[in-house]
């Protein structure tokens, strides 16, 4: 999986070095992610819907292909935060939870995204813009510190333990596509967007029965300088 996130990752780089017409946009903005876990045979869903928000930042390469149509290869850097607090009887991802807990969770992943754009002006300095295609991304780091005593199956956790879910003994799977698009709206230098992904490979790695999916939902501003 490292493999492949290298090789479409140095792709996008030589696509950068050979394009002298297209532009740099930077950007950033705020990321909300929906995680769900459900049994795969039922579908029926495993636990309470898991949320985490954060802010994303990096650049894509815009590449002009006629008045309207553009590719668009960048590079990303999400950052999500939570803080749980977890009571007797509590479960998470559908198992059952020992003790009274709280933990924080911190996730990073890299994002290489590669869009198809459309865009229309209206104006010189006014335009609308869509776009729409696959993000290739790989977690970096996914970590629960916890702050009490803590059992999930054969897991036990003591008040600052930690647990990497990207680990040798983790639940998650650091490498997933996704696919998505939004739309933005362009005034001069700035343009707004909002956007959504949905990821396409189970984020869980446990033979559990379980299928893991995300929605990541986004907002924000970039420089078309």
């Amino acid at each position: 999986m490292k493999k492949i996130f290298a090789t479409l990752f140095a792709a996008s780089l030589m696509l950068l070095g050979t394009q002298s017409f297209a532009q740099i946009v930077p950007g950033a903005g705020y990321l909300h992610v929906i995680e769900q876990a459900k049994y795969a045979d039922s579908g029926e869903s495993a636990a309470d819907d898991f949320h985490t928000n954060g802010f994303y930042v990096g650049a894509s390469y815009k590449i002009g292909l006629g008045d309207y149509f553009g590719v668009a290869p960048g590079f990303y850097v999400n950052m999500l935060f939570k803080s749980v607090n977890k009571d007797n009887g509590a479960t998470i991802a559908g198992i059952p939870v020992g003790g009274a807990t709280s933990y924080n969770y911190t996730e990073i992943a890299l994002n290489v995204p590669v869009n198809v754009t459309f865009k229309y002006h209206f104006t010189d300095n006014v335009g609308f813009v869509a776009f729409a295609g696959p993000t290739f991304q790989y977690g970096v780091m996914a970590r629960s510190t916890f702050h009490g005593s803590l059992s999930i199956g054969s897991l036990h956790f003591s008040d600052g333990d930690s647990y990497n879910h990207y680990g040798k003994d983790g639940d998650s799977n650091p490498f997933n596509i996704l696919l998505g698009g939004g739309i933005g709206f362009q005034a001069g230098d700035l343009l707004f967007t909002v956007g959504y992904d949905h990821t396409l490979l189970n984020c869980s790695k446990k033979d559990t029965g379980l299928y893991t999916g995300a929605h990541l939902i986004k907002a924000g501003i970039n420089f078309a300088f």
